[in-house]
């Protein structure tokens, strides 16, 4: 059976520890610069989503607004008379056509 290995001394703790909070401060500058640039993008994106809604909802009033002038237009009596003399006009055009 084997017998266990006696454990010696870790030589150089200084060392690794100093390489480790090298290694650690340079791994928070990263994750530092890295929160800065994604809040930036959030910001210019909330900002082109807040825009875009906006147009949106503009859009939207005018779309309503045209189509109410729509139905004012079509229910107005120049439209019906003039839909009235359009199918007049085809049905003489049909006659003298044959």
């Amino acid at each position: 059976m084997a017998e266990p290995k006696t454990t010696e001394p870790v030589k150089n703790t200084a060392d690794l520890d100093e390489i480790s909070l090298a290694q650690a401060l340079r791994d928070v500058d990263v994750a530092n610069a890295r929160v800065i640039d994604l809040t930036k993008r959030l910001t210019v994106l909330t900002k082109e989503l807040r825009d875009t809604t906006t147009l949106l909802q503009k859009t939207k009033l005018k779309n309503a607004s045209l189509g109410a002038e729509i139905k004012r237009i079509k229910a107005s009596r120049a439209y019906r008379t003039a839909g009235n003399a359009q199918r007049a006009l085809g049905a003489v055009r049909s006659r003298l056509a044959r």
